[in-house]
């Protein structure tokens, strides 16, 4: 069988629709076609069902990307491997963060690690979701929440304090008793700062948004008091901390990365810079 054709069908099954395949492997939506039918007709099974206009596979079709999936982990593995092989402080380092934390703790380290090291590329992904390390989707990944599978290293990097804040003018001009909460997230109990939350706001909340940079905007809008990470406040002469001011938690953040990689200079030296940027 054509390897090929096995890798475009494993993309396929891995992002659910010959579109998404296409862009993921840089080639068009017929090219993904093709090289489908290749490989069923090389196999001689019935793959997907196509029947409509959704793409399910068929028994046999699951069974073979249980089979190819291994060979898709060992490619992914041996790219790694040969990444490695390239000594120094050169080549691309993928890290993968949390938007509001890259933007205000890690872009501006990382990019002086990058003048320090003209031969090393750094990309940054600000995003919520955990990149697959073993997709090579990231090298690194910052995370504020630890994993507890996979063959990765892990290590902690610092800790994040949240603590209550309001614009100064909503303290001022709204009564305690009136006072309303920004809540995190269209599940209102998913963050632990939103568990943390719920238990002082006596379900008092003006509204919900799935992202902390909004929350702030939520705040500066004079809309309500919300728990704030201390790393997004700074300068925010117009804030305020509410009540007795102490966190009313703190999350450790953790950097991770594959344990293939975990000994590659240039991954070192960046999750040192990144450990930096907590002290």
């Amino acid at each position: 069988m054509d390897w090929e054709n096995i890798r475009f069908f494993v993309a396929l099954v891995e992002t659910g629709s010959t579109a998404a395949a296409a862009r993921e492997l840089g080639v068009e939506r017929t090219t993904v076609t093709r090289r489908i039918q290749a490989l069923e007709s090389e196999t001689g099974l019935a793959l997907f069902d196509r029947r409509g206009r959704q793409l399910a596979l068929t028994a046999a079709g699951r069974d073979f990307a249980d089979a190819t999936r291994p060979m898709m982990e060992a490619a992914h593995l041996a790219a790694r491997c040969a990444a490695g092989m390239h000594l120094g402080m050169s080549g691309r380092v993928k890290i993968s963060a949390p938007p509001a934390l890259a933007k205000a703790l890690l872009i501006a380290p990382l990019l002086s690690l990058g003048k320090e090291h003209p031969k090393l590329e750094i990309q940054l992904a600000g995003e919520i979701a955990f990149a697959s390390l073993l997709r090579g989707e990231a090298d690194i990944a910052v995370r504020l929440t630890r994993p507890q599978t996979g063959d990765l290293a892990v290590s902690k990097l610092g800790s994040v304090a949240f603590r209550l804040y309001a614009h100064r003018a909503y303290i001022a001009n709204t009564p305690e008793e009136e006072w309303r909460y920004i809540g995190q997230g269209d599940v209102r109990d998913a963050m632990p700062q939103q568990v943390a939350l719920n238990r002082i706001a006596g379900g008092k909340f003006a509204c919900y948004v799935d992202d902390v940079d909004l929350q702030m905007a939520a705040v500066m809008a004079r809309g309500g008091i919300a728990v704030l990470p201390d790393f997004l406040t700074v300068d925010k002469n117009e804030l305020t901390l509410v009540g007795s001011g102490e966190p009313l938690l703190v999350r450790e953040v953790w950097s991770v990365t594959h344990n293939s990689q975990r000994h590659q200079e240039r991954i070192r030296r960046t999750i040192d810079v990144l450990r930096m940027a907590f002290k």
